[in-house]
């Protein structure tokens, strides 16, 4: 399976790719990284990185580029950025071999790329076909904490009009060593929650210690009425005979793509189908899954959250001082004892920030708990920066999140 991750950057001034000398000089000072043994073939430049206990391999080299029309515009750019990256022509491939750690990779991609040109309009993620803004590739290049899991890949979805049919299938979990997930025969009114499948097992899977393997179990979420989502994945070649000939993804549309290490998703409904190695397509829970099902979020996931929500508090302080601003804080909030459980402890709860200082915040809560007492919607109370697991400023133009706050600079 490749593991090896392609990135394109596009440069704000195309001299600087260039300017050889200066991306040795800021390879050789990265404080990040290490840079280990270097050599030039050919205008490509090979690297060793030392990062985190780990050796990296990745190689650097100039290259005409068109704008690809069917990947993700993942964040917002202006008008100006727009025109200057479809005028460009040549940008800098920026390839690194993954290694066991995905999101470790990933993070280390974009601080190299961040070494190599601190100044950049925008990074065209090939593996995962979407577009990065230069501006969040900086911001998330400089941090200690790595980004959400969901960038390492993409959930694209194919519609076909005339039949209401939507094949929905991911772009960048290959280069994790994972294979690409898919969902067949869904439909415009299910797609999203289908969507939402696929992302919390790909999430999940990326944070497994151990692989899990075709036909294996993966508890998803809670889906109420005593019913859980466990998914499972079956080959692509295994799983087809499942499905009309016809169908949309079916093997007329994988000639060319779509077929290699990449697999289908089905439930096991219980644990009788299980042992009996009986799934069926996710459709058969279409009914429970858009009624609020509970998706699982690891306590790993959940600590990288509050530390992203904690670093960059200091773009909620800034938005506070700004008219028509609403913001949103959730807040982790200890249990009741008769409800704690060992992976249960803090209930998260989303609160209207009135007050911030520099060490604490007075905020108002939005909801009702569920397992916290002596509390209740409307309530105004005082927390200190440790209950706060995430954030959200909403402004007249848009919703903003720790991952994206760089954007506030341009209100």
């Amino acid at each position: 399976m490749e593991q090896r991750s392609y990135m394109l950057v596009v440069p704000k001034k195309e001299e600087d790719l260039m300017d050889l000398d200066g991306i040795l000089s800021r390879l050789r000072d990265a404080q990040d990284f290490k840079l280990g043994e270097m050599n030039m073939q050919e205008e490509k430049l090979y690297l060793e990185i030392l990062y985190q206990g780990s050796t990296f391999q990745a190689e650097v080299y100039p290259t005409t580029y068109s704008v690809p029309e069917m990947y993700r515009i993942q964040h917002f750019f202006s008008d100006i950025d727009v025109e200057e990256i479809q005028k460009s022509e040549n940008g800098l491939a920026v390839e690194l071999d993954f290694g066991e750690n995905a999101l470790q990779s990933y993070h280390l991609q974009l601080k190299l790329i961040d070494t190599i040109l601190p100044e950049k309009l925008a990074v065209f993620d090939d593996s995962s076909e979407k577009v990065l803004s230069g501006k969040w590739v900086a911001l998330a290049a400089r941090s200690d904490i790595p980004p959400a899991p969901r960038y390492l890949y993409t959930v694209q979805a194919v519609y076909n009009e005339d039949e209401d049919c939507v094949w929905l299938h991911s772009h960048g979990l290959n280069r994790c060593n994972l294979t690409e997930l898919e969902i067949l025969d869904s439909h415009k009114e299910t797609y999203q929650e289908h969507y939402n499948v696929i992302e919390t097992m790909a999430n999940r899977m990326l944070e497994l210690d151990e692989p899990i393997h075709p036909y294996e179990p993966l508890f998803l979420a809670n889906l109420g009425q005593g019913y859980s989502l466990v998914t499972t994945y079956v080959p692509w070649e295994d799983a087809i005979g499942f499905y009309d000939k016809g169908i949309l993804g079916g093997r007329e549309d994988r000639k060319e793509s779509h077929n290699q290490d990449t697999s289908l998703i089905f439930l096991y409904l219980d644990e009788e189908s299980f042992k009996k190695g009986q799934f069926a397509p996710v459709s058969v829970v279409d009914d429970l899954l858009t009624d609020n099902p509970m998706y699982m979020f690891t306590l790993k996931e959940t600590e990288r959250m509050k530390a992203l929500a904690k670093e960059r508090l200091a773009y909620v302080k800034t938005a506070m001082k700004q008219k028509d601003v609403t913001i949103l804080v959730k807040l982790g909030l200890e249990v009741d004892e008769e409800y704690k459980t060992k992976n249960n402890s803090h209930e998260h709860i989303w609160f209207e920030l009135k007050e911030i200082t520099d060490q604490d915040l007075t905020a108002m809560l939005t909801q009702e708990p569920y397992y916290v007492s002596g509390i209740k919607k409307g309530d105004i109370r005082t927390y200190s920066y440790d209950a706060i697991t995430d954030w959200l400023i909403l402004t007249p133009q848009r919703r903003l999140t720790p991952d994206d706050a760089y954007m506030l600079e341009s209100e």
